[in-house]
């Protein structure tokens, strides 16, 4: 009888140069975007900006479909 160890079910949350790398932008763009609204995020203790995981990788899907890449990011709360 094997035994799994049960995943967290808790969010990933990326780094402002981890979403960069994916974005294939610098990091100032990332957070010139979600200082405007178009990347959602959240602020550690510290200050620092944390971009969850699933909804970066959902945006980064739409902006490989080439039928919408012409649009910028946005994101609605």
């Amino acid at each position: 009888m094997e035994h799994t160890v049960p995943q967290p079910t808790e969010p990933r949350y990326l780094r402002t140069a981890q979403v960069a790398e994916l974005l294939h932008v610098s990091p100032k763009t990332v957070s010139r975007w979600a200082q405007e609204g178009r990347l959602p995020y959240l602020r550690t203790l510290g200050g620092h900006r944390r971009y969850p995981d699933a909804e970066i990788r959902a945006l980064l899907e739409t902006l490989s479909d080439p039928s919408l890449a012409s649009q910028p990011p946005a994101w609605s709360p």
